[in-house]
Order: C-alpha cells, then structure tokens, then sequence
C-alpha cells in the first residue's frame, strides 16, 4: 500500500479528478469478467434449444449474471450525481477475492455500496437481521466489514478522519420494511440512493475529499493487484450475451401458449382414442 497520499491543488479543475487510476473501473466489471470466463467454458446452445428458448447461461452462472445487472444499475443511478462526487467500482478488500461493488466519495464522506438484486421480493430490516422474502441473509455482516476496509485503509493513511456510510442497496424490491432501531448499515431500495447521498450533511473540504479520492484511486493502496483498465471488450460481450437471455425469455414466451395447445390436443386426442377403445372393449357400453 501507498503512504499518505497528497494530490495538487491545481488539477482540482471543477471538482473531478483525472481519470487515470481505479476510477477507470466500470459497474459490474469484476462480476462481468467472472461470468464471461465461466460462459467461455459452456458449450454454445444446439438450434432446439435457442428454439425452445433454452438459457445460454451455463452452471452456477445466473447468480453473476443478476448480480451483474443490479450492480449495473446501480452504476447507472451513482452516474446522476454531481461532478463534485466520485464513483469507484469493484475496489478489492484483499480478502480471498471479494471487492466493493461500489464507493462514492462526496461532501458526505466516504460511502460504500453493497449492492443485491431481487426483484419483486419484500425486504425486511430488523435489528442485525435482514430477511429477503422468507430467507434470512447475511447482507448486513457483509456490508458493515466493507465499511470497516474502507475505514482502516483511510485511517492509516490520511490525517484527518473522514466519515464512513456503510448502505446495503437492494435493486427491484417488493418494498424495504425497518422494524426496530436502525442499524449502522443504511439498508434502501436502489431508486432512493441518489436523494438519500445527495442529502447527507457536508463534512469534508474540497481539498480532504480529494485528498481521499487519490487514495482510492491509486492502485498501489489495494491489497490485490486488479485491472485498472476499462475492460476494453468485456462491456460488448456481456450485452451480447443480455441480448441472448433477453431473446430466449421472448422466446419461452412465444412458445407458451403453443405449448398449452399442443398439450391440448394431445389430451384430446388421448381421452377421444381412449373413448373408442373403451367402447370396443365393452360393446354394450355405448347403448
């Protein structure tokens, strides 16, 4: 890791720092490339199956790929913020490879993002314990230590403190329900991010703030070694394969009430042919 990191007061501009660092990162990169190098190894769909609308996705792959679309949106909303906000993606907590979907530094401070997609599913908060639906998930441990990362390497590193905003974001709910106190984990639905960010009270001066971005965006403070690329690629072949999921949901949709008429049919002309081998079996059954 870096020592304490310093950044020209000249280069502040209008409020954004270069993008040359971990800030080239887009929303969803790490889980996308995960879910691209796993697909490299499933074999491609038969005719039949794109015509019966069959999932291209192989194995465990549908997990990344949802996730992968809830950390899109997301990416999406964050992009809506001032320019005096700066949005990270996928930066690695250096724990057997799990990275922060998203961190945002403005005015606030520092907030990092956790971010689960499911949709039309009720969220319910209480206390340390979130159910999603009727299932209890760990989402709030998982939240509150990234919040912790965040804050060790900060702490170490500048001097001043700056405050840490742990949010868990849920994308497509049914509806997010708090019973009890809050938690120090901000639990919301996606759409409410922007307006609830935007809202925190300003703590940190413009030249502490981007004392913190060059910190974040340096690759040297980072425990892993990742791409600081773009992921030149990765974005188009991910839509590619949207598109492909996107088709074989239309498809399945097509074919459903072809579906139900053939089963039709086949029930009809099961119970007519049973019908006549009955009567033929018991001659006196049809007088």
């Amino acid at each position: 890791m870096v020592g304490k990191s310093t950044i020209d007061p000249d280069s502040i501009g209008d409020g954004r720092v270069e993008n040359e660092g971990m800030r080239r990162r887009f929303a969803a990169q790490a889980i996308i490339d995960k879910l691209l190098r796993q697909q490299g190894a499933h074999p491609r769909r038969t005719r039949l199956a794109r015509f019966l609308g069959r999932s291209p996705l192989g194995g465990n792959a549908l997990g990344w790929y949802r996730g992968a679309q809830g950390e899109l949106a997301v990416g999406a909303l964050l992009a809506q913020l001032p320019p005096e906000w700066a949005v990270f993606h996928g930066l690695p907590v250096g724990v057997n490879g799990w990275d922060i979907d998203h961190v945002v530094v403005g005015p606030c401070g520092v907030v990092t993002i956790n971010t689960k997609q499911h949709r039309g599913l009720p969220v319910r908060v209480a206390g340390e314990a979130v159910t999603v639906g009727d299932r209890a998930v760990p989402y709030l441990e998982h939240a509150a230590f990234e919040g912790e990362r965040i804050d060790t390497l900060l702490r170490a590193y500048l001097g001043f403190t700056v405050p840490i905003h742990p949010v868990l974001a849920f994308v497509g709910p049914k509806g997010v329900v708090h019973d009890g106190p809050s938690n120090a984990v901000t639990v919301l639905d996606a759409a409410d991010l922007v307006s609830w960010l935007t809202a925190l009270p300003r703590v940190l001066a413009p030249l502490e703030r981007f004392e913190v971005i060059a910190l974040l965006d340096n690759p040297a403070s980072w425990a892993e070694t990742v791409p600081v690329g773009a992921g030149e690629g990765l974005m188009e072949r991910f839509t590619v394969l949207d598109n492909q999921m996107r088709s074989a949901r239309l498809q399945r949709l097509v074919l459903a009430p072809l579906e139900v008429v053939v089963g039709l049919g086949v029930f009809v002309y099961l119970a007519a042919n049973l019908g006549i081998a009955l009567v033929g079996a018991f001659p006196g059954a049809g007088r």
